[in-house]
């Protein structure tokens, strides 16, 4: 049963019987919604008390309620990499932080689900994964084994292999199969499974709306170079998790070879920043991260505070470098309100490098043009739009093709459809329904209860 509220992206949350086992895989929350309606329906579950609770990264879109939901389910068992257990405290921590804000600005009574005293007792039920060994569970006289294997996408990510009874089911969670520079591409087991459920986030983007990496990484440091060249700076609003990471090391990297200038400030803020601490942990003690807290010191890193943009704009005394938390450019964010500082001068330019919803202010940004007037809402601040706007292709799932292939190369007799717009999910039903007639597809709608 999907959880989720929605049939889209929304708060991953899927609950399943297996044999006489009670599963959740994974436990979000819906980056769209506040309050209550950003959970999911644990309402659903009834009675039912959770035996495991299996998270597959520590987006929030798939782990922000657990603290909320093991306040309910605290006989359950939580298991995630190990890599995953670094970096949660810390992910949630902010969530409580965020929810506090929200709760003061907006009125939502219900903030925060939880506090950091529910996040430290998480860790009691918590159990560390690593990737490609298995555990087996005994409930009664039944049984049930768990693998968990790399997913790439962020730091931590899992794919989750799960065998009862000679049937095996996969769940993939978010997925990338590519390297990036600072972690690897997925690691699927090879096995044939008896069922895939697959994220489709991808599903709707064309072949020819997608670059290579490699040329997106280097017109991102062009785009960089000539900007700095020309006396103006660059915004990069990237996601707290993985993708600030990256665009460090993708900067470290260019200049390290020359191809980037090395006395132009850089300035970091908020989780990512924080987060880089766990990363050199995750470094330190498993070597799962190609990625050192030295490279902030290497490359100058200053912690960017400020939230005024006039403020901002004084303070700015030569070409920057501004790699802020938020890669949507979510209000009242350090990159928002940088935005708002520099979208006014044609030598700047704002650099989009992730995933961004249409409805929120980098999704509304993105579609505007030179010479269009911008209401920077939580500033009630309206611009002229001068500064150059660029997006750039580098997302952390893996396309459709290459989930399709993989997905395949499973020889799979039923695919669940998950985690995605209904455009996206509707190419992966097609798809499926013409090059492998045989294999029985589902597309989950909320609350749907079915039989595999």
């Amino acid at each position: 049963m999907d959880l989720n509220r929605t049939k889209d992206i929304g708060s991953s949350c899927l609950f399943a019987k297996i044999g006489t086992f009670s599963v959740l895989l994974d436990c979000g929350t819906n980056p769209k919604h506040d309050g209550y309606d950003s959970l999911p329906t644990f309402e659903k579950l009834g009675s039912s008390a959770l035996d495991l609770i299996l998270i597959s990264h520590c987006h929030l879109d798939h782990v922000g309620s657990l603290p909320y939901l093991m306040k309910r389910q605290q006989q359950a068992r939580v298991l995630m990499s190990r890599a995953s257990q670094i970096v949660l405290p810390r992910i949630l921590a902010n969530s409580v932080s965020v929810m506090r804000l929200r709760r003061d600005e907006f009125g939502i009574r219900e903030y925060p689900f939880f506090t950091q005293t529910d996040i430290e007792s998480l860790e009691d039920h918590i159990l560390p994964m690593q990737f490609g060994k298995p555990r087996t569970f005994k409930k009664d006289s039944d049984e049930m084994t768990v693998t968990f294997f790399s997913a790439g996408h962020v730091l931590g990510a899992s794919s989750i292999l799960i065998e009862h009874r000679h049937r095996k089911t996969f769940y993939t969670g978010d997925v990338l199969f590519r390297d990036q520079r600072t972690i690897k591409g997925a690691m699927w087991p090879t096995c044939e499974v008896d069922t895939v459920i697959t994220e489709t986030t991808r599903g709707s983007v064309m072949p020819e709306d997608r670059r290579s990496v490699d040329s997106e990484i280097e017109r991102l440091i062009v785009t960089i170079r000539d900007t700095i060249d020309a006396g103006g700076s660059v915004l990069i609003p990237a996601f707290a998790f993985g993708r600030m990471q990256e665009i460090l090391k993708i900067i470290s990297d260019a200049r390290n070879s020359n191809r980037l200038q090395k006395d132009s400030p850089i300035f970091c803020s908020g989780l990512g920043y924080g987060l880089i601490d766990d990363f050199d942990t995750v470094a330190k003690k498993l070597s799962l991260v190609n990625f050192r807290k030295k490279i902030t010191r290497e490359l100058g890193v200053k912690i960017f505070r400020g939230n005024d943009p006039k403020y901002i704009k004084s303070q700015i005394q030569r070409p920057s470098i501004f790699v802020l938390s938020s890669g949507m450019l979510v209000e009242n964010t350090s990159a928002y309100n940088v935005a708002c500082a520099l979208i006014d001068d044609h030598k700047n330019a704002i650099c989009f490098v992730g995933f961004c919803d249409e409805d929120t202010p980098g999704g509304e940004l993105q579609k505007c043009s030179a010479g269009d007037s911008f209401l920077f809402k939580a500033q009630n601040y309206t611009a002229k739009i001068s500064a150059k706007i660029h997006r750039f292709d580098l997302s952390g799932h893996a396309s459709r093709e290459d989930i399709l292939k993989n997905v395949l190369g499973m020889s799979p007799r039923s695919v669940v459809l998950v985690h995605g717009e209904e455009s996206s999910r509707n190419w992966f039903m097609d798809l499926l329904i013409d090059v492998a007639p045989k294999i029985k597809v589902f597309d989950m709608d909320p609350g749907e209860e079915f039989c595999i």
